[in-house]
C-alpha cells in the first residue's frame, strides 16, 4: 500500500515541482510498522546531514557519522547511506588536492585507506568503481561550481535508479525512493540559492554607488 501511494518520480532529479511535498511524504511513511518507521527517519536523518556536514571539524564529522549509522539496523539502509557518505569522502578529497593540501588525516567510508593511497592518482584509483570521477575532477578544476554539483547529483541518481530497478515493494524500495526524492530536494534548494544570489547581484548592479549608502 505504501509503495503504490507514492507518485512516481521522474526520469531526472532535476525535474520540477517535487512529485510529492515532505508533508506528504512524512505522512506516507507513517504507513510503516512503527519500528521499521523509526529506522527509516534515522536513515532520513544520515541522507539529510550528509549534504549540510554542520560540524566545524573532519574528527567531528566523523564521530557525527558513526553515530548516525550505528543507529541504523537494517543492512540496505545501512549501505545506501553509508554510499552517500563515500561519496562526500572522495569529493573531500578531489577539493584537498584542488587546494594544495595533502590526503585526508581522518575521513569515513570504505575508501578511505584507498584515497590515501591513490592520492596523486587523478581519479584517486577509483576510475573504474566511479566511471564519472574524471569528469567531476575537471569540472572542479574549472571552478564550475553548479555544473559540478549537477553532475554528482546525476551520477548519485543513476547508480540509485539503476539498483532500484530491481525493487519493487520492499523495505527498500522505499528506501531508494526516499533517497532520490531527497536528491530531488537538494538540488531544488541548490536551485534557489543561485536564485537568490543572481537576484542579489542584479540589484547591487542596479542600485550601482548607492548600494553602499547607510539606510
Amino acid at each position: 500500500m505504501l509503495v503504490c501511494s507514492l507518485p512516481a518520480l521522474p526520469p531526472h532529479f532535476d525535474a520540477a515541482p517535487l512529485p510529492i511535498s515532505p508533508e506528504r511524504l512524512q505522512d506516507r511513511l507513517r504507513m510503516l510498522e512503527p519500528a521499521d518507521a523509526e529506522e527509516m527517519k534515522r536513515f532520513m536523518d544520515v541522507l539529510v546531514w550528509s549534504r549540510t556536514l554542520p560540524e566545524k571539524t573532519d574528527a567531528a564529522v566523523v564521530h557525527r557519522y558513526g553515530e548516525l549509522l550505528r543507529r541504523i539496523g537494517h543492512p540496505a539502509l545501512r549501505e545506501i547511506a553509508a554510499a552517500f557518505m563515500d561519496v562526500q569522502m572522495i569529493l573531500t578529497a578531489l577539493r584537498r588536492r584542488r587546494l594544495g593540501l595533502g590526503p585526508p588525516e581522518v575521513g569515513v567510508g570504505r575508501w578511505l585507506d584507498h584515497v590515501r593511497r591513490h592520492f596523486a592518482e587523478p581519479d584517486l584509483g577509483l576510475g573504474h568503481v566511479f566511471p564519472h570521477l574524471a569528469a567531476l575532477r575537471q569540472l572542479l578544476e574549472a571552478d564550475d561550481v553548479l555544473a559540478f554539483h549537477r553532475a554528482l547529483l546525476e551520477a548519485t541518481w543513476n547508480r540509485l535508479k539503476t539498483r532500484a530497478a530491481d525493487q519493487y515493494f520492499s523495505f527498500e524500495a522505499v528506501a531508494l525512493y526516499v533517497a532520490r526524492w531527497e536528491l530531488m530536494r537538494a538540488w531544488r534548494e541548490r536551485d534557489a540559492e543561485r536564485g537568490r544570489a543572481v537576484f542579489e547581484s542584479l540589484v547591487s548592479e542596479a542600485l550601482g554607488e548607492y548600494a553602499d549608502l547607510p539606510s
